[in-house]
């Protein structure tokens, strides 16, 4: 039965039976407060006279809908499918609806600024949340053309994929008409309105003239750095168009930066939303931030080619379009921005997503099985991006640059404005480069987890005799048995004037369970010996002892960036699988961070990795310790930073972080000395106030009443998620009680329930939400109905109660599993990830309970 959860075999039924030719949607926002007026004129051919087929439209109430002239019989409407019969061979659909804004950041948002009581407004269509907005066929292999007409309010902003004419420029309401858009699925129009702030530039290039626009909410203009977001815009159409071989393909660029956004950005043709935290920076920002900041404008514009000119035909592709963007956003950062360190940081902030999500129970293949929406949604992950990119890259050197980017240019031309399968792309490099794809795509495509590869080593005297890197695959049941083939570099490494440099790094295929490295015998042996040196393969790596040996002292004396990424990402890792002890790992982290080290550019990654060390992996003998020694060695090495410097900021933030979990009596004081501005340097921005007033009421050192007085000082948008995770985050029973009631009760909008979870979900409260697991357990299913499914999939990860790790948690998880195997697929997903985390959990403190 049609409805939300459209099936693949669905979608494919309709588009073997319909070509859609154009859709004139008329919007009025000015109708009532929870609801607005939306009409779809539909134009589309079927191959069958007399069909039957349907049309998505999820809306409050269905007016009329009129098919070829004839009244169509809405009562059995069920608010998500209206069903069509008798199709002609040319076909024309009229539908009037009063649709639903929503709060939960799917469809048509609505967003009141809490700072001038001023609303906004944007859409997020992807997956096949169109609907939500208009009646469409809401598939991305039914492309059209798009009429956009909308009434609003006259003094804001409206934007869509196109430019537009105002058609009365006076009045209290004003209506818009925007131009007729080239052939584009449906999940990539777009809709955003409201007084936002604009800033206009050009960018010419030697094909076209390109307007772009930068917007962002009144409230945040002061914050806007137009010009830089503009360069970085310009660098990108440059590198991309010279790569791509062809022009921007769509008329207008605008940026606009929207509040209450699930994801990081959404490439909507020619309209680019971006989560506004990500892209306004309110406070002080790191050059990490400025340096993510960047990838994902270039991520998204990467898309305006692969994706948006050319689209995947289903779902099942969703990898190839995301890790292409990801590679490319890499790539042009890497090659025409000053973030020369890019690959670095993907090593760190994405590959290592891909490892972690590779090693759950849910991993699929890059190429997975894409059954319907729910699947599609679930498969947002670290392999569809990161792994998909990883072997991007492999795909890259295997064939040559080169020659890769000449079949893009092939397919681009060829396929421009059509729906493709990742078949159609595999021909163009196929022909370009004159290799058969077929074995790369059955080893790295079409199976699932990630290989270990380590060194053996055999020493004569101070020299390699014999150096073996062992591969072994992913434990079943995870992942295949596959053993990849692996083009890498291994590199050797000597500790030279209190620095590790690299001496040599041989290039060489590795396959099976052995591969020998003959070029190394008789070389005298190295204090690091790094397999993948560079990072050109996707695979996890280990070190012989003397390796290991050298990066407890000197990680922070690595001379390349890369290679710092790839040693600090290994360690963790090893953490992670439980043979390396938190007790251990805590002074390397700390290490990572000495004055000099370029892993202070991912500042923010070693502190999340170093909390949930403590706070997941450690045993329960040593995390009190553990949390003080770090708390004070960030607390010292804050101290010892450049005031004013970036390590400074990262170090902050890191300090108030790590100093909310620890007991050392002193900590409090030292946190109010940031907050009273003692600690020369550092700009005591909202941002920063906040951190630490949130962190100190986890402490119990912040009470209701000075969190409330902060509020009143920032009656902003992000004063007020600011204010709700602090107060969640005080430690008392009833507070506790409040705050889960609020989740509960499902009227909060998407980021105020972030705010609640987060806050209410402390690792130093465990004794206090201990009485919350059964109420968790219980709630999953009402919480699977009730909620949107992003925010439910927030829900279920979030509130998994972590923190009381222990064997019987583990099983009241499994016995949950177990008994309701018939509860939707995407939820049974997302506990069973979480009891993955919970079994990793156990091993890992085992692990550490074994230091003494």
């Amino acid at each position: 039965m049609p409805g939300i959860n459209t099936t693949r075999s669905e979608a494919f039924e309709r588009s073997d039976l319909l070509s859609v030719l154009s859709y004139e949607v008329s919007l009025d926002l000015t109708t009532a407060v929870d609801t607005f007026y939306a009409k779809t004129e539909v134009r589309f051919l079927s191959n069958q006279v007399g069909a039957k087929t349907f049309i998505d439209v999820v809306a409050k109430e269905l007016i009329s809908a009129t098919l070829n002239g004839r009244n169509l019989d809405t009562s059995s409407f069920d608010g998500e499918t209206l069903f069509l019969d008798q199709l002609e061979v040319e076909n024309f659909l009229t539908i009037e609806a009063l649709a639903k804004y929503t709060n939960t950041g799917e469809g048509l948002h609505k967003f009141t600024d809490p700072a001038d009581g001023e609303v906004y407004l944007y859409t997020q269509f992807e997956t096949a949340d169109a609907r939500r907005m208009y009646a469409c066929f809401d598939q991305p292999d039914l492309k059209a053309t798009f009429d956009l007409d909308v009434i609003a309010p006259s003094h804001w902003q409206v934007i869509s994929n196109q430019a537009a004419t105002l058609i009365n420029p006076t009045g209290e309401n004003q209506h818009w008409h925007f131009d007729k858009t080239p052939r584009i699925p449906t999940y990539i129009s777009a809709l955003v309105a409201g007084p936002y702030i604009r800033r206009d530039d050009v960018y010419q290039s030697s094909q076209k003239r390109i307007p772009l626009g930068i917007y962002c909410r009144k409230s945040l203009e002061p914050h806007l750095d137009a010009e830089e977001i503009f360069h970085l815009t310009k660098q990108g159409f440059a590198y991309f168009e010279d790569k791509f071989g062809l022009a921007y393909p769509f008329e207008k660029y605008d940026q606009i930066a929207v509040a209450e956004f699930n994801a990081g950005a959404m490439e909507n043709a020619g309209c680019v939303t971006f989560a506004e935290d990500n892209f306004v920076f309110r406070g002080q920002a790191t050059e990490q931030e400025f340096n993510w900041r960047a990838n994902t404008i270039l991520h998204e514009m990467a898309h305006m080619w692969f994706g948006d000119l050319v689209t995947m035909k289903w779902w099942d592709d969703l990898w190839l379009n995301e890790s292409f963007a990801e590679w490319a956003s890499y790539s042009a950062l890497y090659e025409a921005t000053r973030f020369t360190n890019s690959w670095a940081a993907f090593n760190t902030e994405r590959k290592n997503w891909a490892y972690r999500q590779d090693q759950l129970t849910s991993t699929h293949p890059i190429g997975t099985d894409m059954v319907d929406i729910e699947t599609v949604r679930s498969n947002f992950d670290g392999i569809t991006y990161a792994k998909g990119a990883s072997a991007l890259r492999q795909l890259v050197a295997y064939v040559g640059e080169d020659h890769f980017i000449g079949g893009l240019r092939r397919y681009f031309h060829k396929h421009a404005w059509g729906n493709t399968t990742l078949q159609d792309l595999l021909v163009e490099l196929e022909a370009e480069s004159g290799r058969d794809l077929k074995p790369w795509v059955a080893t790295w495509l079409q199976t699932a987890g990630v290989n270990t590869l380590k060194p053996e080593i055999t020493l004569e005297g101070d020299k390699y005799s014999k150096v073996t890197i062992h591969q072994s695959s992913p434990e079943i049941p995870v992942g295949s048995k596959e053993l990849r083939p692996h083009r890498l570099r291994v590199g050797v490494f000597d500790i030279v004037n209190d620095r590790v440099e690299r001496r040599s790094s041989i290039e060489l295929d590795v396959s099976g369970s052995a591969t020998s490295v003959p070029e190394l015998a008789g070389i005298k042996q190295g204090d690091l010996l790094l397999i993948n040196d560079g990072d050109l393969s996707y695979a996890k790596i280990r070190f012989d002892d003397r390796s290991l040996k050298t990066l407890t002292s000197y990680i922070d004396r690595l001379a390349d960036p890369l290679t710092q990424s790839l040693a600090w990402a290994a360690v963790w890792d090893m953490v992670r699988d439980g043979e390396f002890p938190t007790t251990k790992f805590i002074p390397i982290a700390l290490r990572a961070l000495s004055p000099g080290s370029s892993l202070l550019l991912v500042a923010e990654h070693i502190a999340r990795h170093s909390s949930m060390a403590i706070e997941t992996y450690a045993s329960t003998k040593h995390r009190e310790q553990l949390r003080n020694d770090l708390a004070l060695g960030y607390w010292h090495l804050l101290t010892a930073s450049a005031p004013g410097s970036n390590e400074q900021l990262a170090l902050a933030r890191g300090f108030a972080t790590h100093a909310k979990c620890a007991s050392h009596p002193e900590l409090p004081q030292y946190m109010r000395e940031v907050l009273e501005g003692s600690i020369k340097g550092i700009v005591l921005d909202q941002e920063i106030r906040w951190h630490y007033l949130s962190s100190l009421a986890a402490m119990g050192k912040a009470n209701l009443a000075e969190l409330e007085a902060e509020r009143d000082r920032d009656q902003t948008a992000n004063g007020l998620l600011s204010f709700t995770y602090a107060q969640a985050a005080l430690p008392s029973e009833s507070g506790k009680e409040e705050t889960w009631s609020r989740i509960m009760k499902g009227s909060e909008s998407n980021h105020i329930l972030g705010s609640l979870i987060g806050g209410f979900m402390q690792s130093v409260q465990r004794d206090l939400t201990a009485k919350f697991v059964d109420r968790y357990f219980d709630a999953l299913e009402d919480i699977w109905q009730r909620f949107a499914f992003e925010t439910a999939e927030d829900l279920v990860i979030g509130l998994f109660p972590i923190h009381q790790a222990s064997e019987a948690l583990l099983e009241r998880t499994n016995k949950w599993l177990e008994g309701h195997q018939n509860a939707p697929s995407a939820l049974l997903r997302f506990l069973g990830e979480n009891r993955d985390a919970l079994s990793r959990a156990l091993k890992a403190q085992q692990c550490d309970q074994s230091v003494d």
